[in-house]
Protein backbone atom coordinates (compact mmCIF):
# COMPACT_ATOMS: atom_id res chain seq x y z
CA UNK A 1 0.00 0.00 0.00
CA UNK A 2 1.08 3.39 -0.74
CA UNK A 3 1.63 6.01 1.53
CA UNK A 4 2.23 9.55 1.43
CA UNK A 5 3.04 12.23 4.54
CA UNK A 6 0.38 14.30 4.66
CA UNK A 7 -0.19 17.50 6.59
CA UNK A 8 -2.60 20.63 6.57
CA UNK A 9 -1.11 23.99 6.67
CA UNK A 10 -1.79 27.93 5.30
CA UNK A 11 0.51 29.44 2.93
CA UNK A 12 2.37 32.25 4.21
CA UNK A 13 4.71 33.18 1.87
CA UNK A 14 2.73 36.44 -0.01
CA UNK A 15 3.64 38.96 1.85
CA UNK A 16 6.30 37.52 4.28
CA UNK A 17 8.06 36.99 1.14
CA UNK A 18 8.33 41.10 1.23
CA UNK A 19 7.83 41.64 4.91
CA UNK A 20 10.32 39.39 7.24
CA UNK A 21 12.82 38.96 3.78
CA UNK A 22 15.29 42.05 4.99
CA UNK A 23 15.07 40.67 8.96
CA UNK A 24 15.54 36.88 7.28
CA UNK A 25 18.79 38.41 5.68
CA UNK A 26 20.28 39.67 8.67
CA UNK A 27 19.38 36.48 11.05
CA UNK A 28 20.98 34.13 7.95
CA UNK A 29 24.37 37.03 8.05
CA UNK A 30 24.47 36.69 11.82
CA UNK A 31 23.94 32.38 11.81
CA UNK A 32 26.82 32.63 8.80
CA UNK A 33 29.51 34.63 10.91
CA UNK A 34 29.40 32.12 13.69
CA UNK A 35 29.41 29.18 11.31
CA UNK A 36 26.46 27.58 12.97
CA UNK A 37 24.82 25.09 10.76
CA UNK A 38 21.05 25.71 9.86
CA UNK A 39 18.98 24.49 7.13
CA UNK A 40 16.85 27.41 6.27
CA UNK A 41 13.24 27.09 5.05
CA UNK A 42 12.86 28.38 1.67
CA UNK A 43 10.43 31.75 1.43
CA UNK A 44 8.07 30.13 -0.68
CA UNK A 45 7.94 26.96 1.65
CA UNK A 46 6.53 29.20 4.45
CA UNK A 47 3.64 27.76 6.21
CA UNK A 48 1.48 27.42 9.25
CA UNK A 49 0.64 23.84 10.17
CA UNK A 50 -2.93 23.09 10.81
CA UNK A 51 -3.66 19.49 11.44
CA UNK A 52 -0.83 16.45 10.64
CA UNK A 53 -2.28 13.28 9.06
CA UNK A 54 1.54 11.41 9.32
CA UNK A 55 1.74 8.64 6.50
CA UNK A 56 -1.78 8.22 5.28
CA UNK A 57 -2.73 6.17 2.66
CA UNK A 58 -2.97 7.03 -0.86
CA UNK A 59 -6.59 6.10 -1.52
CA UNK A 60 -7.55 8.24 1.28
CA UNK A 61 -6.77 12.02 -0.45
CA UNK A 62 -10.09 11.98 -2.79
CA UNK A 63 -11.62 11.75 0.54
CA UNK A 64 -9.57 14.16 2.36
CA UNK A 65 -10.52 16.81 -0.27
CA UNK A 66 -14.33 16.33 0.07
CA UNK A 67 -13.82 16.47 3.88
CA UNK A 68 -11.27 19.33 3.69
CA UNK A 69 -13.89 21.46 1.31
CA UNK A 70 -16.99 20.72 3.58
CA UNK A 71 -15.32 21.72 6.64
CA UNK A 72 -13.94 25.25 4.56
CA UNK A 73 -17.10 26.12 3.51
CA UNK A 74 -18.53 27.17 7.08
CA UNK A 75 -15.87 29.61 7.23
CA UNK A 76 -14.96 33.29 5.58
CA UNK A 77 -11.35 34.40 5.31
CA UNK A 78 -9.85 36.41 7.76
CA UNK A 79 -6.14 37.66 8.43
CA UNK A 80 -3.65 36.96 11.48
CA UNK A 81 -0.84 38.85 12.34
CA UNK A 82 3.10 38.09 12.59
CA UNK A 83 4.60 38.87 14.87
CA UNK A 84 8.16 38.19 17.03
CA UNK A 85 11.06 35.92 16.52
CA UNK A 86 11.68 33.50 18.58
CA UNK A 87 12.86 29.42 19.30
CA UNK A 88 12.20 25.91 20.31
CA UNK A 89 12.66 24.68 23.05
CA UNK A 90 13.73 27.64 24.48
CA UNK A 91 16.13 30.13 23.17
CA UNK A 92 19.52 28.99 25.51
CA UNK A 93 18.68 25.33 23.65
CA UNK A 94 17.53 25.92 20.42
CA UNK A 95 16.58 23.72 17.36
CA UNK A 96 14.12 25.91 15.50
CA UNK A 97 13.49 29.00 14.57
CA UNK A 98 10.10 30.38 14.63
CA UNK A 99 7.75 33.58 13.72
CA UNK A 100 5.09 34.27 16.03
CA UNK A 101 1.44 33.74 14.62
CA UNK A 102 -1.73 34.80 15.67
CA UNK A 103 -3.95 32.70 17.59
CA UNK A 104 -7.43 33.32 17.13
CA UNK A 105 -10.81 32.44 17.69
CA UNK A 106 -11.41 32.18 14.39
CA UNK A 107 -8.50 30.14 13.41
CA UNK A 108 -9.00 28.21 16.50
CA UNK A 109 -12.77 26.57 15.49
CA UNK A 110 -11.55 26.23 11.82
CA UNK A 111 -8.83 24.01 13.57
CA UNK A 112 -10.89 21.95 15.82
CA UNK A 113 -14.25 21.79 13.15
CA UNK A 114 -11.47 19.91 10.62
CA UNK A 115 -10.07 17.71 13.59
CA UNK A 116 -13.22 16.65 14.31
CA UNK A 117 -14.41 15.90 11.07
CA UNK A 118 -11.51 14.01 10.31
CA UNK A 119 -11.44 11.91 12.82
CA UNK A 120 -15.23 11.36 12.51
CA UNK A 121 -14.77 10.20 9.16
CA UNK A 122 -11.82 7.97 10.09
CA UNK A 123 -9.17 10.05 8.46
CA UNK A 124 -7.23 11.11 11.16
CA UNK A 125 -5.90 8.77 13.84
CA UNK A 126 -6.06 11.16 16.85
CA UNK A 127 -6.38 14.78 17.93
CA UNK A 128 -3.48 16.55 18.98
CA UNK A 129 -3.46 16.85 22.19
CA UNK A 130 -0.84 19.88 23.08
CA UNK A 131 -2.18 23.12 23.36
CA UNK A 132 -2.69 24.89 19.76
CA UNK A 133 0.12 26.88 19.45
CA UNK A 134 0.16 28.27 15.63
CA UNK A 135 3.74 29.66 14.55
CA UNK A 136 5.82 29.49 11.42
CA UNK A 137 9.24 27.90 11.33
CA UNK A 138 11.64 29.42 9.18
CA UNK A 139 15.05 27.58 10.14
CA UNK A 140 16.69 24.33 11.89
CA UNK A 141 19.57 23.61 13.64
CA UNK A 142 21.62 20.55 13.20
CA UNK A 143 23.12 21.32 16.55
CA UNK A 144 21.30 22.82 19.41
CA UNK A 145 22.51 25.71 20.98
CA UNK A 146 22.19 29.62 22.24
CA UNK A 147 20.88 31.78 19.96
CA UNK A 148 19.61 34.88 22.31
CA UNK A 149 22.10 37.08 21.21
CA UNK A 150 21.53 36.45 17.13
CA UNK A 151 17.28 36.86 17.16
CA UNK A 152 17.82 39.38 20.22
CA UNK A 153 17.72 42.32 18.20
CA UNK A 154 14.44 41.17 16.23
CA UNK A 155 12.03 40.39 19.21
CA UNK A 156 8.20 41.92 18.99
CA UNK A 157 9.03 43.21 15.30
CA UNK A 158 5.62 42.99 13.41
CA UNK A 159 5.83 41.66 9.80
CA UNK A 160 2.00 42.60 9.23
CA UNK A 161 -0.42 40.11 8.25
CA UNK A 162 -0.86 37.13 6.11
CA UNK A 163 -4.59 36.33 4.53
CA UNK A 164 -6.28 33.52 5.24
CA UNK A 165 -8.63 32.51 2.32
CA UNK A 166 -7.99 28.73 2.04
CA UNK A 167 -6.67 25.68 3.68
CA UNK A 168 -3.36 23.76 1.93
CA UNK A 169 -3.23 20.18 1.64
CA UNK A 170 0.60 19.29 1.94
CA UNK A 171 2.99 16.49 1.50
CA UNK A 172 6.03 16.52 3.32
CA UNK A 173 9.12 14.45 1.19
CA UNK A 174 12.37 14.20 2.76
CA UNK A 175 15.69 15.78 0.43
CA UNK A 176 18.77 14.45 2.26
CA UNK A 177 17.91 14.99 5.84
CA UNK A 178 15.47 17.74 5.68
CA UNK A 179 12.10 17.68 4.16
CA UNK A 180 10.46 19.67 1.15
CA UNK A 181 6.86 20.31 1.19
CA UNK A 182 4.49 19.73 -1.84
CA UNK A 183 1.38 21.39 -1.87
CA UNK A 184 -1.18 18.99 -3.54
CA UNK A 185 -4.44 20.08 -3.14
CA UNK A 186 -5.93 23.80 -1.75
CA UNK A 187 -9.70 24.32 -0.25
CA UNK A 188 -10.88 27.93 -0.11
CA UNK A 189 -12.89 29.57 2.33
CA UNK A 190 -16.37 29.96 1.10
CA UNK A 191 -18.04 31.00 4.24
CA UNK A 192 -20.15 34.00 5.15
CA UNK A 193 -18.47 35.89 7.10
CA UNK A 194 -19.37 36.15 10.87
CA UNK A 195 -20.55 39.55 13.08
CA UNK A 196 -17.24 41.38 14.56
CA UNK A 197 -16.59 40.07 17.47
CA UNK A 198 -13.23 39.54 19.96
CA UNK A 199 -10.93 37.81 18.27
CA UNK A 200 -8.39 36.70 20.28
CA UNK A 201 -8.79 34.51 23.48
CA UNK A 202 -6.13 36.40 25.67
CA UNK A 203 -4.59 40.06 25.24
CA UNK A 204 -1.50 37.99 24.42
CA UNK A 205 -2.74 36.64 21.21
CA UNK A 206 0.33 35.69 19.85
CA UNK A 207 1.10 31.55 20.98
CA UNK A 208 3.98 29.79 20.01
Amino acid sequence: MTTRRLFLALNATDPLSQSFLPTYKKIKINFDKREIDVKWVPIDNFHVTVTFFGDTPEQNIPRIEEVLNQVCANFAPFDLKIDDVGAFSNEHDARVLWLGVQKKRRFQELKEELEHTFLEAGLLKHKEERDFSPHLTFGRLRNPRSVKDMISPFKRKSFGKIHVNEIVLYESKLQGHYPVYIPIYRAKLTGEEKPLEEEAYSTNDFQI
